[in-house]
């Protein structure tokens, strides 16, 4: 099949997602750039200049401190010195000594350890001189005072050289934080030029896409949407002309063997309306179900009407039989005057029973209230009175269905005093409607039986050509001996499954001619453990977990073809309607409802589950799903209904959606 629209439409997907990929890679280091920096410049570069700036303050108050504590300062410079030298130096020190661990530099390392070596020096000298000089009489001992003197010289030159050296440092951090500024600066003006080519391109591409798609897809679209909206309503119009070979071409070639399709069916449908039921059909192919239902529609139909034919020539043997008499009876007097065929249908004596005390003699009292309710109606309305009920001859009390219409007489006061109408001896035709009533249900439990046995045929062959093709495809994915032999050890029961299916169906065939279901003992953990291994592709493919819970040697009088079909069947939907954020784990149990005398086949799952208010009503229903599945065709569960049903039981649902299902199977035994 061409795939030039795809080809395209791929192209410009793969430009806009190279586009957005490199936009959002360079988004990405711009920002992890910028972010890095942020938080060097928070953590490392602002609080190593305070402290810098803070350590070079420290350091000048320490030497100007020092030459007070020299020449005879006061108590509280005194005091300033102290907690300079034991509290604010030994933090500022610590606190630099850890930031410079993260400096990057290794000029700013190196002229930092100088800096930090010179504080050192100055804080112990200081120190000396606070030791040296710390009381009042040292300060009369001239050799003391020359020595501290010479030391606070010292430190004066030393302060010099420190000022200078946190003066630079201070300088070469102030500036790398304007480069690492700059740096980002740099960044995000790139950022803005690539999210700007980013958008033009995208634009670009998107509008020539967007021109690409109006005119060659969305347009043969809508005509194509059209078309089919005219099938969706029954118009089936001429065909479209096909002009291209892309995709949309494919398109028009299907939607004009659709209509060609829906045009021969149509031509089939109405020959079988005008009772052209030889006329033949071709199908499209073994895949048309449409095609297949039509013709057995059609074969339904010639049986059914050769039955309603035979039938309607003995209903018209049945109304030239018929006996018909009249009556008039008057209900002041009593009096009851019949026809000679009425005396004969009644079994009345001519010579006798001419005053009736009561209708109520000759019907039946099963059909009393009902007489009397259509007679009470038909005066009440004023019209005719019409009912059919069984009478008892007064001569030989035999039963015999009648007929019997009438039309009341009024008196001027509205009530009804007489009435005159007919009795039809219609005994003959109800037995004989009795017949076509059985004849029709049976017709119609065969065309069931037909039906079900349709639904067998392509459900259950389709899950083993799944299976076996699933088995096909792991076996060419197998690269070992051993995997091999074990695909082809499944391939081998899934073949013995699909002959005993296919031996199950035949026996189904030669049933359909007769009225019961043949039941035999069936062993329901064979049937379950048959299931699973027909099932093992999807099985394994889904990574399903099956808790088989039903006790060994359970033998259950069923028939085989549908016990097989309800476990198989309940089994494949727990994991075709499994939940996507978890693995399919079914249980299958097997127990005993005594309040009700039956066993229960339970097949519950963890899936997607039912919304029972929304769809209880239509869930066994033939055609209908409630997943929007591609692969669901809705009639699994209606044929499990139906085969339950068909030997006396039925099916029951519990669900919540997203949670699971439980389905229970009542069985009679």
């Amino acid at each position: 099949m061409a795939k030039k629209i795809a080809r395209r439409l791929n192209t410009t997907y793969l430009i806009i997602i190279l586009a957005t990929v490199v936009s959002g890679g360079w988004c990405l280091y711009v920002l992890d750039a910028n972010l890095r920096s942020n938080t060097e410049l928070r953590r490392v570069t602002l609080p190593s200049v305070k402290y810098l700036k803070d350590m070079r303050a420290g350091m000048d108050r320490m030497k100007r401190l020092s030459a007070t504590w020299v020449y005879a300062g006061n108590n509280r410079d005194k005091e300033r010195l102290q907690e300079l030298l034991t509290k604010d130096y030994p933090l500022m020190d610590s606190s630099l000594s850890w930031l410079s661990g993260n400096w990057h530099q290794q000029a700013e390392k190196d002229l930092y350890a100088q800096a930090s070596m010179l504080s050192r020096d100055i804080a112990d000298s200081v120190s000396k001189i606070t030791v040296l000089l710390s009381k009042p009489e040292f300060y009369l001992n001239d050799e003391v005072a020359d020595y501290a003197s010479a030391i606070h010289a010292k430190v004066d030159s030393m302060a010099r050289v420190n000022d200078d050296a946190y003066e630079r440092l201070i300088a070469m951090k102030e500036q790398n934080q304007e480069n690492q500024q700059n740096r980002i600066n740099w960044l995000l003006h790139w950022l803005y030029a690539v999210i700007l080519f980013t958008i033009i391109l995208v634009v670009v591409v998107i509008i020539i896409a967007s021109r690409y798609s109006v005119r060659k897809i969305v347009r043969p679209i809508v005509r194509l949407d059209a078309t089919l909206n005219d099938l969706a309503t029954g118009q089936v119009e001429q065909e479209i002309g096909v002009t291209r070979h892309d995709e949309i071409g494919q398109m028009q070639m299907a939607v004009n063997k659709m209509i060609a399709g829906i045009k021969q069916k149509t031509e089939f449908a109405e020959q079988i309306g005008r009772g052209n039921y030889d006329a033949g059909f071709t199908l499209l192919s073994d895949e048309d179900k449409l095609g297949r239902a039509l013709i057995n529609m059609r074969d339904d139909l010639r049986r059914t009407h050769e039955v309603l034919i035979a039938q309607d020539r003995r209903l018209l043997d049945a109304q030239r039989m018929a006996r018909i008499g009249n009556y008039y009876y008057d209900f002041v007097t009593g009096e009851l005057q019949t026809s000679g065929t009425l005396d004969d249908i009644l079994g009345l004596d001519r010579a006798s029973h001419r005053h009736l005390v009561s209708w109520r003699d000759h019907i039946l009292p099963r059909f009393h209230d009902a007489v009397a309710a259509e007679a009470v109606a038909a005066i009440k309305e004023r019209r005719k009175f019409t009912a059919t009920y069984i009478v008892q001859r007064y001569n030989d009390r035999k039963e015999c269905w009648v007929t019997a219409t009438g039309e009341y007489n009024y008196d001027e006061n509205g009530r009804a005093i007489s009435m005159f109408g007919t009795i039809q001896d219609v005994n003959t035709s109800k037995q004989m409607e009795q017949e076509l009533a059985k004849a029709y249900d049976i017709a119609q439990e065969q065309n069931n039986r037909l039906l079900n046995f349709s639904y067998i045929v392509s459900h259950n062959l389709r899950m083993h050509a799944v299976n076996i093709q699933g088995l096909l495809g792991m076996l060419t994915d197998a690269t070992t001996d051993d995997e091999k032999r074990g695909m082809l050890s499944w391939l081998n029961k899934a073949s013995a499954r699909l002959d005993e299916t296919l031996h199950h169906l035949n026996e189904v065939v030669a049933m359909q001619n007769r009225r019961d279901t043949k039941k035999t003992a069936v062993d329901l953990t064979a049937v379950v453990q048959q299931a699973i291994t027909s099932l093992k592709s999807q099985i394994t493919e889904t990574g399903a977990r099956i808790k088989n819970n039903v006790p060994g040697n359970v033998e259950v009088s069923y028939n085989a073809v549908y016990i097989e079909s309800i476990v198989l069947n309940l089994l494949s939907n727990a994991i075709k309607y499994r939940h996507p954020d978890r693995d399919p784990v079914i249980t299958v149990s097997w127990y005993k409802n005594a309040a009700e005398g039956e066993w229960i086949l339970e097949v519950a799952d963890n899936g997607l589950g039912i919304d029972l208010e929304a769809n209880g009503d239509k869930i066994f229903g033939m055609y209908k799903t409630f997943h929007g599945n591609d692969d669901a065709r809705g009639v699994g569960l209606f044929m499990i209904k139906y085969q339950a049903e068909a030997m006396g039981g039925n099916i029951t649902v519990e669900s919540e959606v997203n949670a699971g299902s439980v389905f229970r199977v009542h069985i009679k035994q």
